[in-house]
């Protein structure tokens, strides 16, 4: 036990109880499951106005305001056992499941409606990316699945060919994403004025690629020869011209 959590290798954390505050209706009340939040609680995530909590047993708790993931009822069966991780975007929740399969809820189209994908998240989600509107998850393939709001990011299908293969990372700003490959090469799409469209930069972009960064409206590509690429809102960070040199 050399973390020092009272548990060997051969057992679970024994978790924790929740207190809550704050507004009653955006999380501050969790008094209609506060027995399931009394013990064994391991990790908690948020959007704007509720709450997702994780247990021990990997069974997963929720509270807030209904239309923005306090109500996960209608999920429930998939909630009870499986989670490892939650992720969210401003209005919904999506749970990646040990067999690497996704959960959602929350405002629809905002993401917590995937059924339009249900299939690609079956199997295989290794991780979670979010903006404010959208979701997309990586996949062991490499490849990327979208879903969300259309304008900002849910909706990858004019990158599609690009983003199913070798991809590493995603980023995000507000209303886009951008994902990083393999051979340093990024992909864009989303709001194009919130970095959603790197076409200025396209050449600067197919190699070399080592991070990206983003602001609320803007990216930052970060490349191996210790050189800067930025494109989106200009009020964001995305024009970098004036020191370029």
């Amino acid at each position: 036990d050399s973390d020092g959590d009272g548990c060997d290798d051969s057992c679970q954390p024994q978790g924790y109880a929740v207190v809550t505050w704050g507004h009653p209706y955006r999380g501050g009340d969790s008094s209609s499951v506060s027995s399931q939040l009394s013990s064994g609680v391991v990790e908690i995530y948020s959007t704007s106005e509720a709450f997702a909590a994780i247990k021990t047993d990997g069974s997963v708790v929720t509270w807030g305001q209904p239309l923005q993931g306090g109500d996960s009822s209608s999920v429930s069966s998939q909630l009870s056992s499986g989670v490892v991780e939650i992720f969210s975007n401003s209005q919904a929740f999506a749970a990646l499941k040990s067999d690497g399969s996704v959960v959602t809820w929350g405002t629809s189209w905002i993401g917590g409606d995937s059924s339009s994908v249900s299939s690609q998240l079956s199997s295989g989600v290794t991780e979670i990316f979010s903006n404010s509107y959208s979701f997309a998850a990586l996949k062991s393939d490499g490849s990327v699945v979208t879903w969300g709001d259309h304008h900002y990011g849910g909706d990858s299908s004019s990158v599609s060919s690009q983003l199913s293969f070798s991809v590493e990372e995603i980023f995000s700003t507000y209303k886009a994403f951008a994902a990083l490959k393999s051979d340093g090469s990024v992909v864009t799409w989303g709001d194009q004025d919130y970095g959603g469209d790197s076409s200025s930069v396209s050449s600067e972009l197919v190699s070399g690629v080592e991070e990206i960064f983003g602001t609320s409206g803007a990216f930052a590509a970060l490349k191996s020869d210790g050189s800067v690429v930025t494109w989106g809102g200009v009020e964001y960070g995305g024009d970098s011209s004036a020191i370029s040199s």
